[in-house]
């Protein structure tokens, strides 16, 4: 356990005799080396992620904090934590806090243990435990759900979210029971779905699935003896991340997926959504004439030949299988499905009013476009029904179903927990990377003034 008992430098830089950029980075190096990565500058807490686990938040840890004034204990996360929720129990305010700072600071966990706090000390203080217990479980288990599909390994963080994140946690006016949550999600990188950078990974379901499924769903999914390497969307980046184990992890997922009372159907049809995904990355196309007109079809493999997206050795992609398995997984006619890539369609007016639908053939680009944009789509909506899964399960646990109406009627108290995106500038940078370094530079401006 952390020395959370003897001072090293200072706890709170506003104290510091020499404020300048040299004084505070020598206090910060000095209290990282005594494993203090905690440091205040009056109500800011300052992070220095030390990137190796530290045994600083058992139970037994939370239970110091409890109660406490921020003078009386050393800095900490939970310190932060406890001044919200008593802010909010006493003063009867809603409260926020904020997290920002670059890609692998430290951010998402930060998060977890606000969350882990919060529902630890709002129980002690509920007489009803079970229900209170059910709504911690909720706020707790969503997180690897939300993790695995939507953060990635980058290259300055094995487990960076590539969304933001709102997470609205309810109370009951005066007695602080938990009565559930809301959150609010914005910025999902969809960028990365179609192709990860050089040494990182597209989202961790797509990981987990291929590696950690039973055989069974596997070949339900059309996934049976596939490897991450073998999909054009997971064969940019690197497979693997150090002590991470995909099939673990998946039975994580699956686990959290329960907990939100999401049943096996449900879970199975989210699945096949996400092979479907895969399947779309490895449909290929070629250049053919199309009336006089610049078009394309899908790519026959003969014996021998290998995809030409295939700068690796072994990969060998067939994208009519590719096709027919995404058609399938998707439940649409594998006809129709090749035409809305291959071509356009456009409708016009014709002579007496009539309408007149023109298809237009799409050149190989065009099409790889528009099989992308698809394969966006899917993952974004699909992100957006596991939100509103956690959004549901957290109003049943707190038995709480118009939660946003009765905190605009002051009926029900918030604290808002803030975690963007980190900040990060990749060798391509999307819009909606663009969007969140934007966000963060304001973010700041709010810590500075």
């Amino acid at each position: 356990m952390q020395r959370v008992s003897r001072e090293v430098g200072q706890a709170d830089m506003v104290l510091l005799r020499n404020i300048t950029e040299e004084g505070i980075l020598r206090n910060l190096r000095q209290r990282l080396r005594e494993d203090m990565f905690y440091t205040y500058i009056g109500p800011v807490l300052i992070v220095v992620n030390p990137f190796k686990w530290m045994n600083i938040y058992e139970n037994e840890l939370m239970k110091r904090f409890e109660g406490q004034i921020r003078g009386d204990a050393p800095a900490h996360v939970f310190m932060i934590a406890e001044d919200a929720y008593r802010q909010m129990l006493y003063e009867e305010e809603n409260q926020c806090i904020i997290i920002s700072g670059e890609s692998g600071a430290g951010k998402t966990e930060a998060s977890k243990q606000i969350q882990s706090y919060i529902a630890a000390v709002s129980a002690s203080s509920s007489s009803s435990t079970r229900s209170v217990d059910k709504v911690k479980t909720v706020f707790l288990e969503s997180n690897p759900l939300l993790e695995a599909f939507g953060n990635a390994k980058t290259r300055r963080n094995n487990n960076s979210s590539r969304f933001g994140k709102y997470f609205e946690l309810c109370f009951e006016v005066g007695t602080g029971v938990p009565q559930g949550g809301i959150i609010t999600h914005y910025l999902l990188e969809k960028s990365r779905i179609v192709k990860a950078s050089h040494n990182e990974r597209n989202f961790h379901v797509f990981y987990q699935l291929v590696r950690g499924a039973p055989a069974k769903m596997l070949e339900r999914l059309h996934l049976a003896h596939k490897d991450p390497t073998q999909f054009r969307c997971l064969s940019h980046g690197c497979a693997d991340v150090d002590g991470v184990d995909d099939s673990a992890e998946f039975r994580r997922t699956a686990t959290a997926m329960r907990e939100m009372g999401i049943k096996r159907r449900e879970g199975d049809a989210i699945l096949m959504v996400t092979a479907a995904v895969l399947h779309a990355s490895n449909i290929e196309f070629q250049a053919q004439t199309a009336k006089n007109a610049e078009g394309c079809r899908l790519v026959a493999l003969s014996p021998g030949r290998e995809s030409t997206f295939a700068s690796r050795e072994a990969f060998n992609a067939d994208p009519a299988a590719a096709l027919r398995s995404c058609a399938a997984l998707l439940g649409v006619d594998i006809d129709r499905l090749l035409q809305c890539f291959t071509h356009k369609r456009l409708e016009t007016r014709g002579e007496g009013g009539a309408d007149k639908v023109i298809m237009i053939p799409q050149n190989p680009a065009q099409a790889s476009g528009r099989r992308d944009a698809l394969a966006k789509s899917l993952h974004s909506k699909l992100f957006d029904y596991v939100v509103s899964r956690i959004n549901r399960a957290l109003a049943h646990a707190g038995g709480v179903s118009d939660a946003r109406d009765r905190l605009k009627a002051g009926s029900l108290q918030s604290i808002g927990v803030l975690d963007i995106s980190g900040f990060e500038v990749f060798e391509k940078n999307g819009f909606e990377q663009l969007c969140i370094n934007f966000v963060n530079e304001k973010l700041q401006q709010v810590f500075i003034n």
